[in-house]
Formats: structure tokens, sequence, C-alpha cells
């Protein structure tokens, strides 16, 4: 998270989030008051602040996970290495589908996080949304633990801490609409620098190959665990028929 005076950064994981801190760091205009990397919001936002979160399409964000642990990489990696789980880290096809298989299984939320357990079997729900929701909810585990079964899809708009989303599929280009929107914010000429074609960064060259075209399903498993991010921000990637119940 990431707290400037007049605006807030959600910097869910594996979203894009090292190069929006980047630019949010170089280019907003107002003083930042804080900063703990993927860390939720523990304070009232100022009336008018505006909120702003990263996301990314999740089968994408698994495929990302998987290939960061290649490298032997990240808190996830670690936490399978510690259970025995590791050999599924593997440069195929077949072990990045083994890799989604495990973590879209209830029983094996606890590994991904301590909290994640009872929030998995309550809302049918995967790691990918637990996340998001873990940055984008104020008091997050209370507040899922509040909510009946089938409450959070209508609540979720009222709840959210966020106005604005970055989608790390064309992050410069709404990087530049929210400059756009909140021009008083930015440095306009540090931004247009900014986000000048350059190379990327905190990027995994191992598994360079792999695919997203899950099996049908196991794609059918993981569009029904993380629902809520597609149909907030991915509905054009749903079956047909579904796409029209996005909240």
């Amino acid at each position: 998270m990431l707290l400037f005076d007049g605006l807030v950064y959600l910097d869910v994981q594996k979203t894009g989030s090292t190069f929006v801190t980047a630019f949010l760091q170089a280019c907003c205009r107002r003083p930042q008051v804080h900063y703990h990397q993927h860390d939720r919001l523990r304070r009232k936002l100022a009336p008018g602040a505006v909120g702003v979160i990263s996301v990314r399409e999740p089968a994408s964000q698994y495929l990302s996970l998987f290939r960061y642990g290649l490298d032997g990489k990240g808190g996830l990696y670690h936490r399978l290495k510690d259970h025995g789980v590791a050999e599924v880290y593997q440069p195929t096809q077949e072990a990045f589908e083994t890799f989604v298989e495990i973590l879209l299984q209830p029983e094996t939320a606890p590994l991904l996080h301590d909290s994640f357990e009872p929030v998995a079997r309550k809302f049918d729900m995967g790691m990918m949304t637990f996340r998001h929701l873990l940055l984008s909810l104020k008091w997050p585990l209370a507040t899922l633990k509040r909510l009946p079964r089938d409450g959070l899809p209508t609540a979720y708009p009222r709840l959210r801490l966020w106005s604005e989303a970055l989608r790390q599929e064309h992050l410069v280009a709404d990087l530049q609409t929210l400059v756009a929107r909140h021009p008083d914010l930015f440095d306009l000429e540090a931004a247009q620098a900014f986000l000048a074609p350059r190379p990327r960064i905190n990027r995994s060259d191992r598994g360079a190959g792999l695919s997203t075209d899950l099996p049908a399903p196991l794609m059918a498993r993981l569009l029904q665990r993380e629902d809520l991010i597609y149909r907030t921000f991915y509905p054009h990637l749903l079956p047909e028929g579904q796409a029209d119940l996005t909240v």
C-alpha cells in the first residue's frame, strides 16, 4: 500500500505493482505519507482521496506466480517448498496446469495464506480474488466473516476502497487515463516521460513458452473460483450468458 496526501495505491501482488509504485513515486505531486509493500490500508482515508488498485486477469496471474517460482522466488514458492510441493515447479505446460489445480483445491488454502481457508470454503473463492480483497476492502477478514455466503457480489461495489483500476494488460493506457482524470495529482511532464516506451521490469525469463490456454474443465474451475475479478474487470472473458451478471 502506497499512500500519498490525496491518493492511495493498493498494490496487489503480480499485477504490475512494481511499475505502478515507481510511476507514482516519480510523478505524484502530493507528498508521500506511507509505503508498505502489498500491505492493507489501516487508516482512514481523507475525504476526496482517490483510491487506485491494480488488477490482472487471474489465469495470467497464476502463470506469473508460477514463473516467479521457477526462479525459486516468492513467498508462495517457499510455502509450497516447506510443505513438500516444490517439485511442481518445472518449466512445462503440464506442470503449470498441475500448479493451478493444486492452488484451486480448498485443502491447499492454508498453505497459501494463514487466513485463507475459511474464506475459500465459505465463498468458493480462489487465491487471486482473496489477495485482491485483502487490499480492496477495509478490515477485509472481519468484513468477509460478516458477509453472508451469497452477499459478496452485491456488497463489493459499496465496500471497495478504490475508484480507479489499472489493468496489468493495459497498464500504460490506464495510467495515462488516471493522469488525465486527476491532473491536479500528477506532474504531467514527468508522467509523460515515465510512460514512454521502456524495457519491462521485474520479469522472469523461465517458462516464457507457457500458456494460459488451460484444459476446459480446469479453466471452468478457475473462472468459478475467481468469479469476482472476472465479473468486475474481465467480463468479456466469461462464457456467453454469464457476462451480463457483472457487478
